[in-house]
Formats: structure tokens, C-alpha cells, sequence
């Protein structure tokens, strides 16, 4: 009969739930939190322990699962509408599935080549497990975000809001598109000075970095410095920080935590459009 050990079962069950809520997240692009996460998944490693022992049948280990799940989604990804909750908690129970049965074949698969379970005191053969869930995990991410961003529109809507004034924009959708502003690691749509006029300060439309002196108090708060990198060398990009940015349009339409970068030279924007944004934000 196997042994079970608390604390190995604790490390494989918080290693787990952290990959499978990193998964989820990803694939619903929620904006992750490394504090939730881990509290999520202390969460599920502590119900683990328990559970195995105190539950004397299936159908209430099972129900137990299931209550737990929600718990877990809740605990690591928040309580993003209903909605987009239930696509969560679904995905969670499919994720945990599909990473529970790939563990199973390759442990099969395992006993019927080498003749033992790896599993059984054999540290190897838990590090060839977590590799495979990291991988898989990989996979379905990478798989999720070729499948969206083939179906996303090359244009899509956006409505940017600073204080009482309000501007509805049409950006370029674009793959390559992966500017983040370094402090907060929000996404930086890119908008031409023109698309920016009103909606940032006067001074963030000039060629000079040392703008902040100009600046009143909220709008220092609101003022970052983005670098980046071109042809010519890594430059710097004025960032401004809007109270709410709306991307898409219909039942597409969300809310998205962003930076708007100022790109006083229009060369990589299309006619037609007044910026870029990431792909990845407007599937």
C-alpha cells in the first residue's frame, strides 16, 4: 500500500492549483494577481489533506471537489461578472481534468514500460509530472491565443475617458504589439498625438522628457515615462493613465486596464486609425 506523506501531498497539490489557475486565467484573460493566485492555491492545497482523509465516499469527495472549485476560482481569479465567472469555474473543472488524466497516462504509460509507478518515492518521477502539466499548460495557452487571435477583426473600437471627457477611437489590432509600461504592467495602447489632443495633458504632445515640472499633482500621478525599443535604439514614449478604456464593441465589449502611449509619429499607423493595440486585449 502507498504512503502518503502531508507535506509531499501539500507541495504536489500548491503546485497544482497555482498551474491550473495560471492556465484559467490565461485562457479567460482575467488580470492575474500573484497574491490571489497563491492564495488560491494555498487554498486548494490545504483542502487537499483533509479531504482524502475525512471523506469516507465518492459522490461526496466528489461534491466536496466541486464546492471547492468554486472557492478556488474566487480565491485566485476574483469574481469578474457572472459570466465570465462561470467560463472560469467550467474551464478550472476541465483544466484540472485534463491535467489529472495526462498525469494518469504517463504514469500508465510508465508502469507498462518500466515496470513500477514513478510516483512512489521517486522525486524523478514528480518532476517529470510537474513538466508535463507546465507544458501542457503551455500548449493550451499558446493554442488559445492562435485560435482568438485568428478571428479577431483588424479595427476594433475603443472608448478612452479622462475625467469629465470622453472620446470614442478605431484602433489597428496588431500581434507584435507587446508594449507594457514597466511599473504597473498594464498594456500600452499606442494613440498618434492627434488621437490625443484633449485627452492628455499639453505637454505629453511635445518631443521634451523632462515634462513634469509642468505638470499639475493628478496628472504626475497619472504621467509615465515608457521605454522602448526601435531601430535606432531604446527611446522613451510619454504614458498617460485614462480613468477607463473600452475595447470592442457588442457583447465584445469589456473594460481593460491600459496605459495610452503618445506616438507623435504616425509612421506604423494607418490611415483611418488613430492607434495600435496589443491583439491579446482586443480578442
Amino acid at each position: 500500500m502507498p504512503v502518503v506523506y502531508a507535506d509531499v501531498l501539500f507541495l504536489v497539490n500548491f503546485s497544482a492549483d497555482y498551474l491550473v489557475l495560471l492556465t484559467v486565467g490565461k485562457l479567460c484573460r482575467i488580470r492575474l494577481h500573484r497574491t490571489r493566485l497563491i492564495f488560491g492555491s494555498l487554498f486548494g492545497a490545504l483542502y487537499a489533506l483533509p479531504a482524502l482523509i475525512l471523506i469516507p465516499t465518492y459522490p461526496l469527495l466528489l461534491l466536496s471537489v466541486m464546492l471547492s472549485g468554486i472557492a478556488l476560482t474566487l480565491l485566485g481569479l476574483g469574481f469578474p461578472g457572472w459570466r465570465r465567472f462561470l467560463s472560469c469555474l467550467f474551464l478550472l473543472w476541465l483544466v484540472s481534468f485534463l491535467f489529472g488524466g495526462a498525469i494518469t497516462v504517463l504514469f500508465t504509460l510508465a508502469v507498462r514500460f518500466f515496470g513500477r509507478l514513478p510516483a512512489e518515492g521517486d522525486v524523478g518521477g514528480k518532476v517529470v509530472a510537474f513538466l508535463v502539466l507546465f507544458l501542457l499548460s503551455s500548449a493550451l495557452v499558446s493554442l488559445s491565443r492562435r485560435l482568438s487571435s485568428a478571428g479577431t477583426s483588424r479595427e476594433v473600437g475603443c472608448r478612452i475617458t479622462v475625467g469629465d471627457r470622453t472620446r470614442d477611437l478605431t484602433l489597428m489590432t496588431d500581434s507584435g504589439c507587446l508594449l507594457r509600461e514597466p511599473m504597473t504592467g498594464r498594456a500600452v495602447i499606442l494613440l498618434s498625438s492627434k488621437a490625443c489632443e484633449g485627452l492628455v495633458p499639453p505637454a505629453l504632445l511635445t518631443t521634451e522628457e523632462g515634462i513634469e515640472p509642468s505638470l499639475a499633482y493628478d496628472e504626475k500621478k497619472r504621467y509615465y515615462l515608457i521605454p522602448y525599443q526601435t531601430v535606432s535604439g531604446k527611446r522613451l514614449m510619454h504614458g498617460y493613465r485614462p480613468d477607463r478604456a473600452v475595447i470592442g464593441s457588442g457583447r465584445r465589449k469589456r473594460e481593460e486596464a491600459v496605459v495610452v502611449g503618445v506616438v507623435r509619429d504616425r509612421v506604423g499607423i494607418p490611415e483611418g486609425c488613430d492607434g495600435i493595440v496589443s491583439a491579446e486585449i482586443a480578442q
